[in-house]
């Protein structure tokens, strides 16, 4: 499992915009602070249900993509200046999309899926500049591996993480990692925010 560390994070977006992360996930929160980017912080307002809907795909990344979209766009008329990013994350099984439990019981059978087989998750992240409608819109693919999973494991997990807001029914921070056998790609992808291209997409905002 290859983790980018955050050495130099602050040098390298120096002359960087104002961001605004259009969401209130403490994972992706703690990701921009660890890399040592300065942000501000803005609730999407969007019925993530309703809006997918709309999308008229069933296309993973595509999804992802016009979600991500939808929540940058959500913020866009209560910031007046700086970058605005929102991000979405979709876990895909087998062609099919795995979304977040409807109730612990559902959790218990996604995990219980999931046991001993690979999987991809689907991050997108989407940037609007407030000030010139500047757009970029893009994702990242990880794909990752499950240990066997014993149900009474699954049940302990269920009952002692918060699982109910989280695609897939985990979060790799979240006393996780030992039932992750492989993590192929981006691991803070996984987590939810694809931290290595969000740095490379700000740093070189000017020039796109």
């Amino acid at each position: 499992m290859q983790i980018l560390q955050p050495a130099n994070s602050r040098v390298f977006l120096k002359h960087m915009k104002k961001l605004i992360l259009a969401s209130t996930s403490p994972r992706r929160h703690q990701i921009l602070k660890d890399f040592g980017i300065k942000f501000d912080y803005i609730k999407p307002r969007l019925d993530e249900g309703r809006a997918a809907a709309k999308l008229g795909t069933l296309i993973p990344r595509k999804i992802a993509c016009g979600l991500a979209y939808a929540k940058a766009k959500s913020a866009l008329s209560r910031v007046k200046s700086g970058i605005i990013l929102a991000s979405d994350t979709i876990v895909v099984l087998r062609g099919k999309i795995i979304g977040k439990p409807r109730s612990k019981k559902h959790a218990f059978e996604i995990l219980r899926e999931l046991s001993r087989e690979k999987h991809c998750v689907v991050t997108a992240v989407a940037f609007i500049d407030a000030q010139t409608g500047k757009t970029l819109v893009t994702y990242d693919e990880s794909y990752v591996t499950f240990r066997k999973l014993d149900p009474k494991w699954i049940k302990n997990y269920i009952k002692i993480n918060h699982v109910m807001d989280k695609a897939g029914a985990y979060a790799v921070q979240e006393n996780s990692d030992p039932f992750i056998k492989k993590i192929e790609g981006s691991y803070y992808n996984v987590v939810g925010l694809p931290i290595e291209k969000v740095k490379r997409i700000l740093a070189e905002w000017d020039k796109l």
